[in-house]
């Protein structure tokens, strides 16, 4: 027989390749192997399941789920007019007033006790809020565009937010290193809080910590006045009194003093001084070393003194001459001028307010605002509202109205 041909094209099965047979030793490995790969996912499964649970549990019990929020558009920009002479109230809020400028940006920034609330100034609706229900507000501020909120955690005023005001947007979350509670208040750029063994600046703009200043040990702060030349710092060791200067911004002390009295700190912008609250004596200090120098008499009582807030910014402003003038509340409006003397006073019931050139607003009684010149005090124009706001109200310009900030919001038009 011959040969036979195999036809390329022809579509007859074939037996498959006979697979190699596997050494023993290799299909012991390959079991153990399977038998690892099946525990390791195993063991994958089930950190991933208690991720899950330790994260519901965490959203229940923690802070995520006790913070509600909600953001709003940015207002129309309100424009600037002279302030009217006839006002009634536009609208009124039990919030609290935000500290520094409770407006700004067609925003007026109040809260309550665990809540902070941007409102329209033109109408009070809420625009944005922001709230967290396992924790209390120990302060919130308004400076330059950014609110800020600080809560009470476990009894410490350190958890704080950092807003947009126009819009409520959060822009920046931080723990401070301040024990106890505190009290705040705001300077351009910063915020000051003062608790009682420690003084402490940071940015309003994203957090940042200017400085921490620690009372030495067994010392308690008394009060903090913020001021272009400085922040000035009155604190009592013992039976001891002190004072010190520190930058506003840097972290340097540019003269610590003893005193002989618990003076309080009074101006730190048009001077540096500060005022016996027994007898209403002023100082004032110069120079690098802080040479101390009796400058004049406030006609203020020792209760009206020691009432004044334990953080503040310095209201200042300047005369026709260019001179510098400093701006208080106590019992009356006294305008300090650079020589650390009373240049006027005038009778008033709530803290002032640098409303323009020259010119200075305060309540002087039910209803009435006065906006006071600079130079001699005469008074410029009255503003009359109707109802009157609640007492001690203090007034910032919006528009051609008044926002009144005191034990609420009030705004007038």
């Amino acid at each position: 027989m011959g040969d036979v041909s195999h036809d390329p094209g022809s579509t007859e099965l074939t037996e498959p390749p006979i697979p190699a047979p596997v050494h023993p030793a290799l299909q012991a490995y390959q079991q153990r192997t399977r038998r690892a790969m099946r525990g390791y996912a195993a063991v994958l499964v089930l950190l991933v399941l208690l991720g899950f649970i330790a994260v519901r549990i965490a959203y229940a019990h923690g802070e995520l789920n006790k913070v509600s929020a909600s953001l709003g558009q940015a207002p129309a920009p309100i424009p600037v007019q002279a302030t009217g002479t006839e006002l009634t109230r536009a609208w009124q809020s039990t919030d609290h007033p935000a500290a520094g400028n409770p407006y700004a940006d067609g925003i007026v920034v109040g809260y309550d006790a665990h809540t902070v609330n941007g409102r329209d100034a033109l109408t009070g609706a809420v625009r944005w809020h922001y709230t967290r229900t396992d924790e209390t507000i120990c302060s919130v501020m308004q400076q330059d565009s950014s609110t800020i909120a600080i809560y009470d955690h476990l009894g410490n005023c350190d958890e704080v937010t950092g807003f947009v005001t126009a819009t409520g947007q959060a822009k920046w979350y931080r723990t401070l290193t301040d024990d106890g509670q505190s009290s705040a208040g705001s300077a351009p750029n910063v915020v000051v809080t003062v608790a009682a063994q420690s003084v402490h600046v940071f940015d309003n703009a994203g957090g940042l910590d200017r400085w921490n200043w620690p009372a030495p040990d067994g010392c308690t702060v008394t009060r903090a006045l913020a001021g272009s030349l400085g922040v000035l710092i009155s604190y009592r060791c013992g039976s001891g009194n002190h004072l010190i200067l520190r930058d506003e911004f840097k972290d340097t002390t540019t003269w610590t003093l003893d005193t002989t009295s618990a003076l309080l700190p009074i101006a730190a912008s048009a001077f540096v001084g500060a005022v016996d609250p027994a007898t209403g004596q002023l100082h004032r200090y110069t120079g690098a070393k802080g040479t101390d120098s009796i400058s004049g008499q406030l006609a203020a009582t020792a209760a009206e003194l020691t009432a004044l807030p334990r953080v503040a910014t310095s209201v200042s402003g300047t005369d026709s001459t260019g001179k510098a003038n400093e701006f208080i509340f106590a019992g009356k409006l006294f305008c300090l001028s650079y020589t650390g003397a009373v240049a006027w006073s005038a009778g008033a019931s709530s803290a002032p307010w640098l409303v323009g050139d020259r010119l200075v607003a305060a309540a002087d009684g039910p209803g009435r605002v006065v906006q006071h010149r600079e130079d001699g005090g005469a008074a410029q124009l009255t503003s009359r509202l109707s109802p009157a706001p609640a007492a001690g109200a203090r007034p910032y310009p919006v528009g051609g109205g008044l926002l009144m900030s005191g034990t609420d919001l009030a705004m007038y038009r």
